[in-house]
Order: structure tokens, then C-alpha cells, then sequence
């Protein structure tokens, strides 16, 4: 799974892919601050099954923090988007090849205004930011709509050729029917701009997006991102990256100890003898921190992989009465699926092996024998049973 941090430039995605990844993409008020693809790992955040179990938990391939699991996913931050990128501007042609890798996108917007459509920073409120997202809409329908038309007339009714070309741009044929219904299959004279509202509908099928709101502590921000909101109807979170990665960078050098609950976060200074400009700082995001009662990189992530993707998190074990592997580690693996996999698709994501030989699976919470064709829930903890 990828998710594609994406948007015009200089409208805080640095900042944000920081805040995510704990990374260090540049960070700069200048657009084209990231010129190659920044790739790093965020976090689900879950409840851990190890409070059901009554005993801690090993976490293998991602970790627990006081009862809360983090679930690594694969985020890329790309060149900033200008307008006429469809056309190659700025690095627009590689930045749309990049894009098409990602599973869902995040499109990251200034809410505060302060920055124009090519990224250069104005008076605050001066920019619609409505802007910000229509643009990026706008790249990537034409972006999509000129290859199609290009592809189309290359293969000239050629059907093989054209599946090949739709299968390299991750689109099934049925998702391309359903898209193209009504079109004209005349593809010796079709026209790009018929190829348009194929492209929407694609882009709108293939990449679940959401909106991130930055810069949502400067003034007329949240009133910018409800009209956001309103607009588009997509999910959109209020973020304050900044704020967001200062605190990981704070907990890293153990200064303080960030607290996550009910989606809420708070933060308590465990460092002696702070720098007074570092304590004034973390006082301002305390202080904002009680306003909104967190910075929102978090619950941006979980909606983008939970809600848009409707992914679920699942914990394969060996041993079904301890939830453990055989040395013992308890709950060591959390793996994201779709939602609707089955057991089966478990036994292929762990090992072929245990697929070929699959036998029956464990429902390690009921201690029940269930199918290959069992739908797995999240949160389930499940055991497979295999002849290899």
C-alpha cells in the first residue's frame, strides 16, 4: 500500500510527510522545495489486541505505544505541482508517473491563503485555496485524459494493445467500461477533451482522496476549510504539521511524553532544565493543542487508510491460546489488508507456502475453525493451519 502526499507547491507537504515519517525531507518558503520523490513509512494507529489479552504484546514489524499499535504504510512526497504540470511544466510529467503508483492520495492545501498558485508566499487570506484543490483536479483529469487519447489512437481499436496499456496504468477493464460508457469508440477521430470525463471518473474509482488543511493556526484558516469541505466532499482534516512534528522531535530527544486518547492528544514535559525558548515554544502548542484538541497528522492518516481505502488490520499467530509466534513473541506481526480478504489471502500475504497447503484457520478470539472463504474483521487475530 502507497499513499501520495500531493498538491501545488510550497503549501506545506514537506512539513506534513515530516510530521508523518519523523523523516527530513527539505523543508523551505520557496516552491520546488522537494524535486525527486521524498519516500519514508507512516503509522495506522490502532487499539492493540494485547489489552484483550491481558499481556504485552512483541510487536515485530511495528510498534506499541501504551496500548496503541502502529501499523507502518508506505508514503510518497512529490515535486510540487504548478498549473499546465499535464503539459510538462515544473516537473509536472514525472510528478503525475509518480502519482500513479499511490493507492489514495492526500492533497495538501494552505488553508490560511498565504500562498499563490505557484507557491509563492502572499498576504495571508489573498489566495482562495479552493484553488489549491481544483488545480490538482484539473493536472490530473488532463494528465490522464492526454494519455488515454494518446494510447487510444496508438492502438486504433486494437483491443489487446489498449488492455496492455490500461493494465501499465494499474485500470481494469471494467473500471474503464464503467468510465468510458457513452464514449464514441471511433478512435481514429476521438478528440482529448472527449477523454475527460472518462478521466475524472477514473481518477475518482482509482485514487480516494482527501484534503489536508495546513496552516489551520493562522487566521481565517478553519472558515477556508470548511469551504473546502463544502466544495469538493471530500474527507478534510485540519492539520497543524508543525506542531506535530516539533513534538516528535521533542519525544525523540526525550523531552517530553506524548499522550494519544479517544483521538486527542496532550503532551507532559519530562526534561529538567529546558531551554526557555524550547518550554515557550512547547507552551504554544499545548495551548493549541487544548483548542483543537490535537494536531490532526494522525487522524488524516488513519481516514485516508482506514476510511477511504477501508483497509483493516489483522495479527497472524502460530499458537492460538497465547497469540504468539513459536518463540513466544505475543501479537509480533499487524498486517493491513482490504477489506473483504479472506483467510486464504492472509495464508498468500504471510507465505505462498502456507496458501498451497492451507488447511483450515483459527479465529483466535472464539477459538474457532474457520474456512478458507472466512472474511477476516479488523482487529481479528487469527491462526493458519497448513500442511506446509
Amino acid at each position: 500500500m502507497l499513499i501520495g502526499l500531493v498538491g501545488l507547491a510550497n503549501k506545506g507537504k514537506s512539513t506534513l510527510f515530516n510530521a508523518l515519517t519523523e523523516g527530513n525531507a527539505e523543508m523551505a518558503n520557496y516552491p520546488f522545495t522537494t524535486i525527486n520523490p521524498n519516500k519514508g513509512v507512516a503509522f495506522v494507529a490502532k487499539p492493540c489486541p494485547h489489552l484483550d489479552l491481558g499481556k504485552p504484546c512483541s510487536p515485530r514489524n511495528s510498534k506499541c505505544v501504551d496500548g496503541v499499535r502502529y501499523v507502518p504504510v508506505n508514503v510518497i512526497d512529490v515535486a510540487g505541482l504548478v498549473p499546465g504540470a499535464h503539459e510538462g511544466k515544473g516537473k509536472g510529467n514525472q510528478f503525475l508517473s509518480d502519482l500513479n503508483q499511490a493507492d489514495a492520495l492526500v492533497c495538501v492545501a494552505d488553508a490560511s491563503g498565504g500562498t499563490d498558485d505557484n507557491g509563492n508566499p502572499v498576504e495571508i487570506g489573498s489566495h482562495d485555496p479552493v484553488n489549491d484543490v481544483k488545480f490538482f483536479e484539473e493536472e490530473i483529469d488532463y494528465w490522464l485524459a492526454g494519455v488515454l487519447h494518446r494510447n487510444a489512437i496508438k492502438c486504433r481499436g486494437k483491443a489487446d494493445q489498449f488492455k496492455q496499456f490500461l493494465s501499465g496504468l494499474r485500470v481494469t477493464e471494467e473500471q474503464y467500461r464503467h468510465a468510458a460508457e457513452g464514449l464514441d469508440v471511433d478512435y481514429s477521430r476521438i478528440s482529448e477533451k472527449e477523454f475527460l470525463p472518462v478521466a475524472t471518473k477514473l481518477r475518482k474509482q482509482l485514487k480516494p482522496l482527501a484534503i489536508a488543511a495546513t496552516k489551520c493556526d493562522l487566521p481565517r484558516a478553519l472558515e477556508n476549510a470548511a469551504l473546502m469541505k463544502e466544495k469538493f466532499g471530500y474527507p478534510l482534516i485540519p492539520v497543524s504539521a508543525d506542531s506535530e512534528l516539533a513534538l516528535k522531535r521533542a519525544a525523540s530527544k526525550g523531552w517530553i511524553k506524548i499522550k494519544r486518547e479517544e483521538g486527542r492528544e496532550s503532551f507532559e514535559v519530562i526534561a529538567q532544565g529546558l531551554d526557555p525558548r524550547i518550554k515557550s515554544a512547547l507552551d504554544g502548542i499545548k495551548a493549541k493543542l487544548e483548542k483543537t484538541g490535537s494536531t490532526g497528522v494522525q487522524e488524516l492518516f488513519n481516514q485516508v487508510v482506514l476510511g477511504q481505502l477501508q483497509a483493516i488490520v489483522v495479527y497472524p499467530v502460530e499458537d492460538e491460546k497465547k497469540w504468539a509466534n513459536h518463540f513466544g513473541d505475543v501479537l509480533p506481526d499487524a498486517i493491513i489488508m482490504p477489506q473483504g480478504s479472506k483467510a486464504i489471502h492472509l495464508a498468500e500475504k504471510i507465505h505462498s507456502d502456507l496458501a498451497k497447503g492451507f488447511l483450515h484457520a483459527i479465529d483466535c478470539r472464539t477459538n474457532m475453525r474457520v474456512s478458507r472463504d472466512y472474511v477476516l474483521k479488523d482487529g481479528d487475530v487469527i491462526k493458519i493451519v497448513s500442511a506446509k
